[in-house]
């Protein structure tokens, strides 16, 4: 009986050894999601840039128009400014959001240094923070939207 147990064991040391992430590994992996965290986050800001200086411009043609003491070009300001108004609103919640999610996966790499109970309870802190940055920024740009609704 013992003789049929110590194969057992040994294979189950193995597998629990192999499980556990080295602190070379966690920090590799960690530092490879904060830089793909950063660079998603400057794509991100650099379409939000874009977009905003499009809107800018649209709102800078119908200021121009706006001048003439047009009743129209005013109803084409007050449009152009509450378009540029849900551009910025969508491009900040991509940025929001992009930021978030890499925050959240720097923080699930953290977590692969952990095993077991704090592991779990690592990840579903992760996990919380992200839902909770979410649900803020679709907050934020819901409020901006509805403005830029009422604007017109």
């Amino acid at each position: 009986m013992t003789n049929r147990l110590i194969p057992v064991v040994a294979i189950a040391a193995l597998m629990l050894a192999g499980c556990k992430q080295s602190a070379s590994d966690t920090d590799q992996g960690v530092a490879s999601a904060q830089e793909k965290a950063g660079q998603d986050t400057a794509e991100a800001r650099q379409e939000a840039s874009k977009s905003e200086a499009k809107a800018n411009s649209e709102i800078a043609d119908a200021q121009q128009a706006f001048d003439k003491a047009d009743a129209s070009a005013h109803k084409k300001l007050s449009q152009a400014e509450s378009e540029a108004m849900v551009k910025a609103a969508k491009a900040d919640f991509n940025v929001t959001t992009t930021a978030a999610q890499g925050r959240h996966d720097v923080a699930k790499e953290q977590c692969g240094a952990l095993s077991g109970v704090e592991k779990d309870s690592c990840l579903s802190t992760a996990d919380a923070s992200l839902a909770a940055d979410q649900a803020a920024a679709t907050a934020k740009r819901d409020a901006t939207l509805v403005d830029a609704d009422h604007h017109k």
